[in-house]
């Protein structure tokens, strides 16, 4: 009876590590902020600036931040929880609006931000400073972002 237990209970966990490998990989959609949200800045594509063209940076130091950034939104940013994903990019048009989304790859943990800027039929020719407030990263975390103008 103890062999037959024994051999039923290896075939149970057999076949349950069988179907965990079977199970499809599922990105995670991960959460961020803002500076609007976390300490009321206001109209930051347009009022904050960074000395970038066409890319972008991730700040982790209060420091740095007061080094790389001008215009009216420069708080006390809490460092120790996030790190500020900042970039630029230079439209044709105005901007209707801006949304991001932020997905960690399930199979190799890469992670990748989307900004989508959507334009208007202004003739307005800005560059805009996008960016996102994120759980503090790893040492070896990168991050890839890819902005998609519509």
């Amino acid at each position: 009876m103890k062999k037959l237990s024994i051999i039923l209970l290896s075939s149970l966990f057999l076949l349950l590590t069988n179907c965990k490998e079977d199970e499809e990989c599922t990105d995670i959609e991960l959460a961020f902020t803002s500076l609007e949200a976390e300490y009321g800045c206001t109209n930051t594509p347009f009022q904050m600036n960074i000395d970038l063209e066409e890319d972008f940076t991730i700040i982790s130091t209060q420091e740095t931040f007061d080094t790389l950034i001008t215009g009216s939104c420069t708080p006390e940013i809490d460092f120790d929880t996030y790190d500020l994903i900042i970039g630029k990019k230079a439209l044709g048009n105005g901007v209707a609006s801006i949304s991001y989304e932020m997905i960690q790859d399930c199979e190799d943990e890469s992670i990748a931000l989307t900004v989508t800027v959507v334009t208007d039929d202004t003739e307005i020719a800005p560059n805009i400073t996008y960016h996102v407030l994120v759980n503090k990263l790893e040492f070896d975390e990168t991050v890839n972002v890819e902005v998609t103008v519509n």
